[in-house]
Parts: C-alpha cells; sequence; structure tokens
C-alpha cells in the first residue's frame, strides 16, 4: 500500500536543496526565494510530503491575494462580481512536482489541496476565483479542471467552479486540516 501525502507550509525542516524541477525555475524558486517570500507575507508556501520522511519534497504550491481588473475578465464571467474596477482572486503563483514524483498524480493532488484553502477561507477572505499564469505546456492540465483562458498565460477558475471540484473530490487521507 502506498504511503498517504500531506501537505503542510513550507518549514525549517524541508530539504529545499534536494528539491528537483527545472520546469520554468520552480526548483530555483524554492530553494532561493520561497522562504524569503513567506516571511515577507508575499506569498503562503504549501509543501506535499510523506510522514514517514517529512523533510523530503514532492512537490509544492504558493498561494497570493492578487487583484484582476473587471475589464480583464469576460463579460461573460463579469455577471454577478461587484462593479469594482479590481476584483479579488487567489493567486496559484507556482505548481511544482519534483522530477522523481511525475506521473503520480501529485500535481493534482496538490491543485485540489490549494482550492479546499482557497474554499475554505473564501467565508473569511474574499475571493472571486483562482487565477495561473500557466507555464508553456500546462494549459491542458488547469483547463481539464475548468480553468477559463483570459489570454496570454493567464487561466482563471472561478470560485463556484472551485467548490464544485472540492465537493466532488474526496478529501486527501492525511492533508494538514490545521494551515
Amino acid at each position: 500500500m502506498r504511503e498517504s501525502i500531506r501537505v503542510e507550509a513550507l518549514a525549517r525542516r524541508d530539504d529545499r536543496a534536494g528539491f528537483e524541477c527545472p520546469t520554468g525555475g520552480l526548483g530555483d524558486y524554492l530553494r532561493e526565494r520561497a522562504s524569503q517570500d513567506v516571511k515577507r507575507g508575499a506569498a503562503a508556501v504549501f509543501v506535499a510530503i510523506y510522514p514517514s520522511s517529512p523533510e523530503t519534497i514532492l512537490g509544492y504550491y504558493t498561494l497570493s491575494s492578487f487583484g484582476l481588473q473587471l475589464t480583464d475578465i469576460p463579460a461573460q464571467q463579469q455577471r454577478g462580481l461587484a462593479r469594482y474596477p479590481d476584483v479579488g482572486v487567489t493567486w496559484l503563483g507556482h505548481l511544482a512536482v519534483g522530477v522523481a514524483y511525475r506521473g503520480q498524480h501529485i500535481g493534482e493532488f496538490l491543485l485540489m489541496d490549494a482550492l479546499r484553502r482557497v474554499v475554505s477561507s473564501s467565508s473569511t477572505i474574499a475571493t472571486v476565483a483562482l487565477v495561473v499564469d500557466a507555464l508553456d505546456g500546462s494549459e491542458t492540465f488547469y483547463t481539464r479542471y475548468g480553468f477559463i483562458h483570459l489570454g496570454g498565460q493567464r487561466y482563471w477558475l472561478p470560485l463556484d467552479t472551485a467548490r464544485l471540484l472540492v465537493q466532488e473530490q474526496p478529501a486527501p487521507i492525511l492533508a494538514d486540516e490545521e494551515s
């Protein structure tokens, strides 16, 4: 039986130096800048680990507050939104899986964990969507989960769609409920 994965906030014990992901500088970000972003309040960083080897990072993602101009959102998606020049969204700044763990659905696991966090915090901190600038080659991954193309590399997932996805997916067995 394969060990369950746990997702938790980036900690000192995490082996950032051992994380290998050459795609889009995602490995460099975790090794060189993630801790500073956490300290400065620029991003919350969450890592996937196996409880039996908690220092080994399988993958990670970051979440931040972000504002999108209402005019950058398709007219159909603007319905029901407040008519302010900017709308509050949650930014999925990075989502990466270590090279050694690719093909094990860890990216999907991390995305679902991120969606759960966004949905559960949406009653405390208003957000209307999760937004990502997809790296080349990852667009299909995001559109498979209902992300809508906004232009360039930018995609968005309305909060209502995120809620539906979270309801359809069973909660991870050992997902960190306290973070």
